[in-house]
């Protein structure tokens, strides 16, 4: 399996349908963990799993760990072979599993069979002491089958790129048995993509495992985080927030909700061409949103008089700036000029519209013809 680029993430468990990185050994849970890229470092993060994630014999929980060259990595008893391309040389962190380690594992699996079968509360406790559930939260959609039934719930369905998702999942038991975890996931889909997605930031809710009886109802809050460079919900790209409610060995719960993303960087750019008479394209998005593209288009009768086709416009985001470049199509010209502009994010989102306007028409300026 080859991770790279900016936002790459896989899972790693015993599901083929729900992991890329699948394995069917018995200690692995169905979704036993995550590794993605971020900020040019590999990152690895257990997902409630029954056995453990293991990083030089200590329980890696909850809390991501970056992963280096040396580190002894386990998935319950499955090592995790690692290798980087760093300057044409190779490092492999695959390793056998010492009895020591496989002593800690099966420690851990008595300990959560121990608090799987220990006896429910009394009929009249309170299933969480969680907040119930706000009325303000009223944008929700529900999955269920015989095991239950997962409600997710929002205050609105519009969200920007860099802010927060804050919502709350419900989930109520319909049978007795034993949760591993609840999670909810914000994810990106492309028309003619990946039928799963690509998933941008998960918030594990709950970590069991624990014993849920019938008729348990338990409210909790949850908060996912939107990356500065998420394209914008369109004909070709949408997004869902994804919740599961993980059964041991029955079928787990699945919700989703669908929602609308928009990008106010891009937004302010178009507008700011808007402002000066310019027709811009859509602008579309590639390698999963953090680069976009468009072309837009002077007057016709400038074009004309110019010898000008179009200009193409390319964003990148680079960690906390934007840079955008324009480049001119000139009729008759072999090497078509360009000229870039940096923006700090932070100052352009503060920016008044008259200031983004007055620094595209610069960068337009020294493109035309003169």
């Amino acid at each position: 399996m080859k991770l790279e680029g900016y936002g790459a993430r896989i899972f790693a468990g015993r599901d083929p349908a729900a992991c890329q990185l699948a394995h069917m050994d018995g200690t692995l849970s169905r979704r036993h963990a995550e590794i993605w890229v971020e900020n040019g470092q590999t990152f690895i993060r257990d997902l409630g799993s029954a056995n453990g994630t293991w990083v030089d014999g200590t329980n890696l929980g909850q809390q991501p760990v970056a992963m280096r060259p040396g580190m002894q990595i386990w998935l319950g008893h499955v090592p995790l072979g690692v290798t980087w391309a760093i300057d044409g040389s190779k490092t492999s962190l695959a390793q056998e599993i010492p009895p020591e380690l496989r002593a800690l594992i099966a420690a851990r699996q008595q300990q959560q069979a121990a608090a799987a079968a220990a006896p429910p509360p009394p009929q009249d406790a309170p299933a969480s002491t969680s907040t119930p559930l706000p009325k303000e939260y009223a944008y929700r959609k529900q999955g269920s089958n015989d095991n239950g039934t997962l409600l997710l719930a929002l205050k609105q369905d519009t969200f920007f790129n860099g802010t927060n998702i804050d919502g709350y999942v419900e989930f109520t038991a319909t049978d007795s048995e034993t949760v591993a975890s609840i999670f909810v996931e914000l994810v990106e889909l492309k028309r003619g993509g990946v039928a799963t997605g690509h998933v941008w930031d998960r918030f594990l809710v709950r970590q069991g495992p624990w014993r849920a009886q019938n008729g348990d109802v338990l409210p909790l809050p949850f908060q996912l985080r939107v990356p500065p460079g998420t394209p914008m919900a369109g004909p070709d790209v949408y997004w869902e927030i994804r919740g599961e409610v993980d059964i041991n060995w029955a079928s787990d719960i699945e919700a989703k909700i669908g929602i609308h993303m928009r990008n106010q960087d891009m937004e302010r750019i178009r507008d700011g061409l808007g402002a000066m008479d310019y027709r811009l394209d859509e602008i579309k998005s590639v390698a999963r949103g953090q680069r976009f593209e468009a072309e837009f288009h002077p007057p016709a009768h400038l074009a004309k008089q110019w010898g000008v086709n179009d200009i193409r416009l390319e964003i990148e985001y680079l960690g906390a700036n934007l840079k955008v470049r324009m480049k001119l199509d000139r009729k008759g010209l072999h090497h078509d000029p360009m000229v870039d502009q940096v923006f700090e994010i932070g100052r352009l989102r503060a920016a008044s519209q008259p200031e983004i306007n007055a620094t595209l028409k610069a960068m337009l300026d020294q493109l035309l013809p003169k």
